[in-house]
């Protein structure tokens, strides 16, 4: 059986996972982290010992969100994978911060009244004889006088404090959505790219690709093929545009992909394969998304309590991001729905304080949001090299 094949067995069966890293793996000795072998690897966090047990964790639950920081920064070729759904989710906040400012300006300005008007609302003076017109003008001078300190205390009030206190609230707000909720979604395939590639520096090379890889066909080949279509593709779209305009995307894309294929077969397979794994990769960000959403939803009453209510929704916001991220590096192993949640019940305390750091992180203004959802996806990976998964067999 080769290893594609392999992989489509494991896809609808529940794999066997290795204890170390966690990968399909049904001999003792595990061939992708070498763990039972004389080649285990040294540099894969888990490598040298299995924590088992709902405490044991806990630790590594605390550090796995630092852990993902340091590995996002000293690793190398992998920030640049970050950059395109940063700068869409960046974009995206810009976008929603003006509407959400412009439509709080409007409906504070037609909400407040232009002035308050005290006159008009002391009938009893006016029914007073003559011979009371100095208490009437000593009235009147006297509500004239309230009537100004209220109205410019209520202009000062209006003008800039009251906005900027909405604009900080619902600033925030639109600030953590866009960083849990679209940057999740947008950076799923990215954030999968990224932890290739750290396994590779752990393991001396991918274990999903050697796994589901068809090995037919080498990766030279395949990069060259590759930007063989992409300049095929785009000098189509480019000659076509004028007469189909959008649909000539449509066209090209078929076209660019037909001439490798012509060239070598073997590529299609390889591209089918690289078309399921990115498939699959967008389909587990977009389901931690929309568990992501629907936890933000239940806890946004948790906001409006007083003076620890923006600290309470970043713990909540970070806390669902994070676990919602985890999805991640399970996929990658193939597990199923089953297995994925007797890891996380067996280890729950270490993800329970994963999650609060990851809160934590969020509430940091400006540079919380940004780090947040890479490190914890990183760090959720480490988490998961980390403790035992031998039960899974």
């Amino acid at each position: 059986m080769t290893p594609h094949d392999d992989a489509a067995a494991r896809h609808t069966a529940a794999p066997i996972p290795c204890r170390a890293c966690g990968y399909h793996a049904p001999a003792d000795a595990c061939p992708h982290c070498g763990f039972g072998g004389p080649a285990a690897s040294v540099s894969a966090p888990g490598s040298k010992r299995r924590l088992s047990g709902p405490f044991t964790g806990i630790v590594d639950g605390a550090f796995a969100l630092p852990a993902g920081l340091g590995l996002l920064f000293r690793t190398p070729g992998i920030k640049r994978w970050l950059a395109p759904p940063l700068l869409l989710t960046t974009l995206t906040m810009v976008l929603v911060l003006w509407w959400t400012f412009g439509a709080m300006s409007d409906a504070i300005d037609a909400a407040l009244p232009t002035g308050i008007e005290l006159e008009g609302h002391w009938a009893w003076i006016e029914s007073l004889s003559e011979s009371w017109g100095w208490l009437k003008a000593t009235w009147m001078a006297l509500v004239g006088a309230a009537e100004w300190v209220l109205n410019s205390g209520w202009a000062l009030l209006t003008s800039q404090p009251l906005r900027w206190i909405g604009w900080f609230l619902l600033g925030s707000l639109a600030v953590w959505y866009c960083f849990s909720i679209a940057y999740e979604a947008l950076a799923g395939p990215f954030l999968d790219e990224v932890q290739g590639r750290i396994e590779a520096r752990w393991y001396g090379g991918d274990p999903r690709s050697n796994l589901e890889r068809p090995n037919d066909i080498p990766v030279a080949r395949c990069v060259a093929l590759s930007s063989v279509t992409f300049a095929i593709g785009c000098a189509t779209a480019w000659l076509l545009w004028p007469v189909l305009g959008v649909l000539a995307i449509a066209v090209a894309l078929p076209l660019g992909f037909a001439a490798p294929v012509l060239f070598d077969r073997r590529f299609f397979g390889w591209a089918r394969w690289v078309a399921s794994v990115e498939g699959r990769a967008i389909w587990a960000s977009l389901q931690a998304t929309v568990l992501t959403a629907l936890l933000l939803v239940l806890a946004l009453p948790l906001y409006f309590v007083p003076v620890v209510g923006y600290f309470l929704f970043a713990s909540a916001t970070g806390f669902a991001t994070a676990l919602g991220l985890l999805d991640i590096p399970f996929e990658r192993r193939g597990w199923t729905l089953r297995q994925r949640m007797r890891f996380v019940g067996r280890h729950i305390l270490p993800f329970l304080v994963f999650g609060i750091s990851a809160g934590f992180l969020l509430a940091i203004p400006i540079i919380g949001p940004v780090l947040m959802v890479p490190a914890a996806s990183i760090g959720g990976l480490w988490l998961t090299a980390r403790l035992d998964k031998g039960f899974l067999r």
